[in-house]
């Protein structure tokens, strides 16, 4: 046979059999979806912003993953989004067929939290993307005694929250030990829309550390009668929102270049306000999936259309952007870090009063 003749029947040869393997491995990876459930957990209790959010995606991203599962929503609420992602992390099947969302402080917990309560490695997780970040708002009753950030400084304010580990908590704990606020929270309501609600029902007089998207749905009537308004931004930059209400940012007060790298490092997790995680060590084809996945359902019309049917935002993260900005934040100063902690403790803001109980 001559030469070039071999060479040219060599190539054809292997460019056949790279076509076949192609062929073959499509349909085997469509098999692994096909007929299955993924469960997605919501790392809230139902009516909540972050439960509003795991069924929104759950209604639409099977349509993009090979094999159209199913999707199923499981609530897992407590401890601010960690009992979720101790579960991907520590139970959940490595197969690409459970999910979770969870919050932005359960990834960053071991950073600046209280590390001996973290069961995981952030490190470790598989990031899918964020659906949204959203700047934390400070929420009051109109008939309140604070009415501006000023008033804060000479008069308390009582303030509900989910728990000691949640935004709710942290936010006004975070404020009062760095500038002095006069926050008192009360805390161990059930998920956000506890907390707004016992702000309705006047068993406390506002709340901070959630984005309005999370409360639209529980408090929109009372917005429009003028019974709860937002007080300030706490950080980051001044949204479109907050500057057609002209709100102040509470982190304008800050004094020293020291507070404002700390409010910096912290206020930096609400960029993946609503992260949406996965076991580690799946295989590197079901991350791929998934996560192209995720990226096609953020432009999907019909997603849109549900989610400004809904009244919330989307303006997603993909799940490599977060993982390169969750780890960028791992690499911050070991001092910066430390007083960041300290700046979080929420001991001198709780207040001995708990939550009611709910009947059952």
């Amino acid at each position: 046979m001559h030469l070039e003749t071999k060479r040219n029947w060599l190539s054809t040869g292997a460019t056949i059999v790279i076509a076949a393997a192609c062929v073959l491995a499509t349909p085997a990876a469509a098999q692994f979806y096909k007929g299955k459930t993924i469960r997605m957990i919501a790392p809230s209790s139902a009516g909540g912003g972050y439960d509003t959010y795991a069924r929104l995606l759950s209604r639409h991203m099977g349509r993009h993953l090979p094999g159209n599962p199913g999707f199923v929503v499981q609530n897992m609420p407590g401890a601010g989004g960690k009992v979720a992602t101790a579960f991907i992390y520590d139970k959940a099947p490595r197969d690409g067929t459970m999910i979770a969302g969870t919050f932005p402080q359960a990834l960053t917990e071991a950073l600046i939290g209280k590390r001996k309560r973290v069961k995981y490695k952030t490190s470790e997780l598989t990031f899918i993307g964020s659906i949204n970040g959203e700047a934390y708002l400070c929420f009051v009753r109109s008939d309140a005694p604070v009415k501006t950030v000023d008033d804060l400084f000479k008069t308390e304010l009582i303030v509900g929250s989910t728990g000691q580990g949640s935004s709710t908590t942290l936010s006004p704990a975070l404020l009062r030990n760095m500038l002095g606020m006069k926050f008192k929270v009360i805390s161990g309501y059930r998920g956000s829309r506890g907390v707004t609600l016992a702000a309705i029902k006047n068993e406390v007089q506002g709340w901070c550390g959630m984005g309005f998207s999370s409360i639209k749905a529980t408090v929109a009537d009372e917005f429009k009668k003028g019974r709860i308004k937002i007080l300030f931004q706490e950080g980051g930059e001044l949204d479109e929102r907050a500057k057609k209400l002209k709100l102040k940012l509470a982190t304008s007060y800050a004094k020293t270049d020291e507070q404002k790298k700390i409010f910096e490092l912290i206020h930096a997790q609400q960029k993946f306000g609503r992260p949406y995680i996965a076991p580690p060590g799946l295989p590197k084809v079901r991350v791929k999936e998934l996560r192209a996945a995720f990226n096609k359902t953020m432009k999907d019309p019909k997603f849109l259309a549900d989610a400004k049917k809904l009244g919330v935002d989307v303006a997603p993260i993909s799940g490599g952007r977060l993982a390169t900005i969750i780890a960028k934040l791992y690499k911050a100063s070991p001092d910066l870090v430390n007083k960041a902690r300290k700046a979080l403790d929420p001991k001198a803001a709780l207040s001995d009063k708990k939550a009611p109980k709910k009947k059952k």
